[in-house]
């Protein structure tokens, strides 16, 4: 709030029972103003700072098909998956840079995924699983059935690389991460994928289109058995986009508006349909 606080009265004799003196009189005013600012309403503090809005949900088909892992997603059913068309900064501040689109399907036994990652200078290095992806150019996937502060991490980078944990998240009484902890050992056994990359990896004199993933991950490997339809999970996608003369552009389906990512208060809800 921007009131001042009032003004105290300053003690002034009266001179032989005559009114206030001229210095009484300007304290008086000088209080009356004070307490008139002070009686105001307060300029509203969400008119200048948008407020967060609510976490964002989406409907995933149940379908059939069969799949050539290639990362073309050029097979019927990805044209009737469903789509989060645009991504946005992580800390709420706009619109990504270049787009990201994210296809999302589900059968009786696997998620699938296919991610278009339009990149004009696709920057990666590390290939060796469970590596710091983050560092470079990578997309990811925090999931979790039910509880909110156990949850599983996938990423995959333009060159093939995967990384998958399990992570505790230590969250306070609103909910906010205050620490996490993670099972580097787990491996998803199942998980397959694929990458096309359209430009040259780490080669910032060109100009490249995008990398795309195709991934089949089998519930079996994160949440036991599949979901039924009309369940509801919990999850969040993000995205690390790098190049070589501009800054990171972190984006994300449900942007945290924090500094970090590991916010499951933020986690969008993934419903499963029919």
């Amino acid at each position: 709030m921007s009131n001042h606080p009032a003004c105290p009265l300053r003690s002034s004799p009266h001179r032989h029972g005559s009114p206030l003196g001229r210095s009484s009189r300007w304290a008086l005013a000088l209080t009356l103003i004070a307490l008139f600012a002070a009686s105001a309403p307060a300029a509203d503090s969400a008119a200048i700072v948008p407020p967060i809005p609510p976490a964002p949900r989406i409907l995933i088909p149940k379908l059939t098909a069969q799949l050539t892992l290639d990362g073309e997603l050029n097979e019927p059913v990805w044209a009737q998956a469903a789509v989060i068309p645009s991504f946005s900064r992580n800390d709420g501040t706009g619109p990504e840079r270049e787009a990201t689109t994210l296809r999302i399907w589900y059968d009786d036994t696997a998620l699938y995924l296919g991610w278009t990652c339009r990149d004009t200078d696709i920057q990666a290095t590390f290939t060796a699983r469970d590596s710091k992806f983050w560092e470079e150019e990578v997309v990811e996937f925090f999931v979790t059935r039910q509880d909110l502060a156990r949850y599983y991490e996938f990423q995959w980078n333009p060159l093939g690389g995967v990384f998958d944990a399990i992570i505790d998240n230590d969250l306070d009484a609103h909910g906010f991460s205050k620490k996490i902890t993670g099972d580097w050992s787990f491996t998803a056994s199942g998980l397959r994928h694929a990458v096309k990359i359209r430009g040259t990896v780490s080669d910032s004199t060109d100009r490249d289109d995008l990398w795309q993933v195709e991934v089949t991950l089998p519930f079996v490997d994160f949440a036991g058995a599949p979901p039924k339809p009309g369940e509801q999970w919990r999850g969040n996608f993000f995205r690390f986009n790098r190049g070589r003369g501009v800054p990171a552009d972190l984006v994300s389906w449900s942007p945290t508006h924090r500094k970090g990512f590991h916010e499951p208060s933020r986690f969008g809800v993934l419903e499963f349909g029919p």
